[in-house]
């Protein structure tokens, strides 16, 4: 059963665009917004900032020394100058756009990769506020086929229990010189998956045992070592739901 946080999910990667078109989840979430008026006002609020955020991108102009010292360029060979303008006026329109466009997505829409902080609580704060995929599917061995083909390292073993719920989706986070992996299932509840290299965060002093917190919100965190790697499982969920998730798998 899909709850309000996967829908936030599903919905926050289409604030911006066409709607899909034949996506049964997608379907599923706008459904869930039209009778849930908070979502229905989260969804209206996301997709008219990010529409007004582009818009201003929209305008953006490369800055006057930047066009004069393209200009400088033409004038010097008059025997070019017709064309070389044209070229470089396409180019100096194509420089903008893309710092735009990189700007927008990067720093303004998408702050997956400002938090800060130990990796726990950092994956804590990203699950509680509702992180943005990059690729779904409801097939959780696509979801790592995906990520593999990103060049992420992942463990040979997962837990199974969690890769046996629906699939929601992934993303790589740049946290780390080699990233950090988030992973997300449906199971009544979302349940977040974090992994990434013991290497890269020497200072997150993990158990080769599971360690299960407490959080805010009725949130429980779990957390471990295992294969070089670290792993952070976070859901709204108690600890004994979080234990039958992780029961059948042996760091």
């Amino acid at each position: 059963m899909m709850d309000k946080v996967e829908a936030k999910l599903i919905l926050a990667n289409y604030t911006l665009g066409e709607t899909p078109i034949d996506d049964p989840r997608f379907d599923k979430a706008s459904r869930m917004a039209e009778a849930d008026p908070e979502l229905m006002d989260w969804w209206k609020r996301a997709k008219q900032n990010d529409a007004t955020i582009q818009g201003r991108l929209l305008e953006f102009k490369p800055p006057s020394d930047l066009r004069a010292a393209l200009n400088a360029s033409v004038e010097s060979d008059s025997k070019w100058r017709t064309r070389r303008h044209w070229v470089m006026r396409g180019l100096a329109l194509a420089a903008s756009l893309v710092v735009a466009v990189n700007v927008y997505f990067k720093y303004i829409v998408d702050r997956s990769d400002e938090y800060t902080g130990p990796l726990v609580d950092r994956a804590f704060n990203y699950s509680f506020d509702g992180p943005r995929l990059s690729y779904l599917n409801s097939d959780t061995t696509k979801i790592t086929d995906w990520l593999e083909e990103q060049n992420f390292d992942l463990p040979d073993q997962l837990p199974p229990r969690f890769l046996a719920q629906q699939g929601i989706g992934c993303r790589p986070l740049n946290w780390s010189d080699s990233k950090v992996a988030i992973i997300c299932v449906d199971a009544e509840v979302v349940y977040h998956l974090f992994v990434a290299r013991e290497g890269e965060f020497e200072k997150a002093d993990l158990s080769d045992s599971f360690e299960y917190e407490q959080r805010k919100a009725g949130w429980t965190v779990s957390k471990w070592k295992s294969q070089g790697h670290l792993f952070v499982l976070t859901a709204k969920a108690s600890q004994d739901r979080m234990q039958s998730m992780l029961a059948e798998y042996t760091p």
